[in-house]
């Protein structure tokens, strides 16, 4: 028992005391981080599904139709008088 040597035990003790060290400030880092980002506004406009630009696009024309048709229709009444 005299040869025995501890020195790879404790190694093997220090460098999982490491790792778990390393793993929380990796954990409380990344917390961080995305908390961080979170707060930080962006100046990027909201996407619109393309279906709904379409819609949209469907809509203000029919809209533009229906009021180019109602002008005409009262084009043609005031013409008729």
């Amino acid at each position: 028992m005299e040869g025995y040597n501890r020195a790879p035990l404790f190694r093997i003790r220090i460098g999982a005391l490491m790792n778990r060290k390393k793993k929380i400030n990796q954990t409380l880092k990344s917390k961080a981080k995305k908390a961080n980002a979170k707060l930080q506004s962006s100046n990027k406009p909201k996407y619109i599904a393309k279906a709904d630009r379409a819609a949209e696009a469907d809509s203000e024309s029919h809209a533009v139709d229906a009021a180019v048709v109602n002008s005409v229709t009262l084009d043609s009444e005031s013409a008729e008088s």
